[in-house]
């Protein structure tokens, strides 16, 4: 009788673990496929269970994940992404790939790139956009990366598709009317070793196999895994079968955006400001802004008093219309503002820079100024002309103390402070859209709630 109560507890404790697992993910032909070493949970909890330990500082600015929040929370709102051109000459990816990777990135570099993107992204039938996307935001444009996070231009984690991978055969499941069926991708041009994925044709070659298989087997892969809401099946290539964040999604369709901005040089109208039109002082817009007007600063000692917007360090920074530029220099420590030459810039020290660090004011007229603050440099000086959508300087941190690279913008109109968020129409998305500014409004009207609350007691 002990041994039939044991085997019944055994079967009962059996049938309750299958019935608690998804659904759909029980028939699945192959084992869950996520990006090894990365904690996806930040509680204490998680955290100190976790046998590779907290994300590190670089895993967290490839997954896009600082600032926390920084995500919109309805999806809705953004626009439907530029479709790709019919066709694309791997000439001009590699000079829109050119616009994005680092000075450093040898010319024959970005043609090989470019050449194995378009190719690869034919033969797997995937957007080549898409694919130079991956090539800068995982990367930075360099084949040699090999590390825990992964390896080559795409930073592919073989710990997540070995499995899957036997005999030169990517094996997969794609969900039908029977449920969950077993298809195969011929992956044998290339061996899937990590030493061979540092090569970049067949880091790309695996790469653009890897977004044919997760297109496949979108949307039912999102359901049977739970996954976090998100636009677009490269999400999957970050995280694996369950996306925990759009935050990586973000920085690769707007590096996506750039490219084709960079591509076709097309800039569309802003609401503008007294006859003023403006363009986007950032490439592949929207952008979001992860911070806007009046919010505290120093502890609460002074007002933003511009927007900030989510960037990459390096970005091109764009003057929003025709003008002049009034500044071109450096926010001193004691509140002074000195100008440099371009050159003279690269040599002041950080430890005594003020909070904008080096900036670029441009005067549009009729008493309109923009301001362009945090930059790693800049080739404007004072007195030049400037046309709307030129290149004034590039995204940096100069002047930051507690946060990541990004661009500070400011717009001013006879010295009065105005609220960009108001003036630049259709390319940014405030900061309130965002999951922190959205908790950070709720936090201060709770604020409000109780001063109010206590000033009636009295």
């Amino acid at each position: 009788m002990r041994f039939l109560a044991i085997f019944l507890t055994l079967a009962s404790f059996v049938a309750l673990t299958a019935a608690l697992q998804p659904s759909q993910a029980q028939d699945t032909p192959w084992k869950r496929r996520l990006r090894t070493g990365v904690v996806l949970n930040d509680s204490p909890a998680v955290r100190s269970a976790g046998r590779k330990g907290p994300l590190t500082a670089d895993e967290m600015r490839r997954l896009g994940l600082r600032p926390r929040g920084g995500g919109l929370i309805d999806l809705t709102y953004w626009p439907q992404e530029p479709a790709a051109p019919s066709r694309v000459l791997a000439s001009d990816l590699a000079a829109a790939m050119a616009q994005l990777c680092p000075a450093s990135t040898k010319a024959d570099e970005l043609a090989t790139y470019a050449q194995a993107i378009v190719r690869y992204s034919e033969e797997f039938s995937v957007d080549p956009w898409m694919l130079a996307a991956l090539v800068y935001t995982q990367s930075n444009c360099n084949h040699e990366v090999n590390n825990s996070y992964g390896a080559g231009l795409t930073l592919i984690n073989r710990g997540m598709h070995a499995a899957n991978i036997q005999n030169g055969v990517y094996r997969f499941g794609v969900w039908t009317d029977q449920g969950w069926t077993r298809k195969e991708l011929d992956v044998s041009a290339f061996r899937f070793r990590r030493e061979a994925l540092v090569r970049p044709e067949v880091n790309i070659y695996f790469a653009a196999a890897i977004l044919s298989v997760f297109a496949q087997q979108c949307p039912h892969i999102d359901r049977a895994f739970d996954s976090a809401s998100h636009r677009h099946t490269v999400s999957h290539f970050i995280w694996g079968d369950r996306v925990g964040d759009t935050g990586p999604e973000d920085r690769i369709l707007t590096a996506r955006r750039r490219l084709l901005s960079n591509h076709a040089r097309l800039n569309q109208a802003g609401a503008g400001l007294l006859g003023i039109s403006f363009v986007s002082p950032l490439d592949g817009y929207p952008r979001i802004a992860t911070s806007g007007l009046g919010e505290p600063r120093d502890g609460g000692r002074r007002p933003h008093r511009g927007i900030d917007l989510a960037s990459e360090e390096g970005e091109p920074v764009r003057s929003i219309a025709d003008g002049t530029v009034t500044f071109a220099g450096v926010d001193w420590e004691r509140r002074a503002h000195i100008p440099l030459e371009p050159w003279g810039a690269v040599i002041v020290h950080e430890r005594h820079m003020g909070p904008r660090g080096l900036f670029v004011e441009v005067d549009h007229g009729n008493g309109v100024v923009s301001l362009y603050a945090h930059l790693a440099g800049y080739e404007a000086q004072i007195g030049d002309r400037i046309k709307a959508g030129q290149r004034l300087g590039e995204v940096g941190h100069t002047g930051i103390r507690d946060s990541g690279p990004h661009l500070h913008f400011g717009l001013f109109q006879n010295g009065k402070v105005l609220d960009p968020l108001e003036y630049l129409g259709d390319y940014v998305f405030p900061p309130t859209l965002t999951k922190r500014g959205h908790a950070e409004l709720t936090k201060q009207h709770r604020r409000s709630h109780r001063q109010r609350r206590s000033r009636a007691s009295y």
